[in-house]
């Protein structure tokens, strides 16, 4: 008899499931999280580390759990980079 020790995999996340998470985020950020593959548990788990390493400051990383999640860390590092650059006030224009 065959055993697999293999954990079952979820279901790739939807565009719903990213918003859910995220929030309003633009699209084209849902998009290259969505071209990761990745599943809602991985999406959450790479949103769960990039809060705690932004809020605590941790200057370690985690290592991911897989490949997905590093890519969703990225991207979501990326943006977490955009939101955080200093706009014009546009009383000074």
């Amino acid at each position: 008899m065959h055993c697999s020790l293999a954990m079952p995999t979820s279901a790739t996340a939807t565009a719903n499931d990213v918003n859910r998470l995220l929030g309003d985020v633009d699209p084209l950020i849902v998009e290259r999280i969505l071209a990761t593959g990745a599943s809602l548990d991985e999406i959450d788990e790479a949103l769960r580390v990039v809060e705690q390493e932004r809020g605590f400051g941790e200057e370690e990383s985690r290592i991911p759990s897989s490949p997905k999640v590093a890519e969703v860390r990225a991207v979501l590092e990326e943006l977490n980079v955009l939101e955080n650059e200093v706009e014009p006030d546009e009383d000074q224009m």
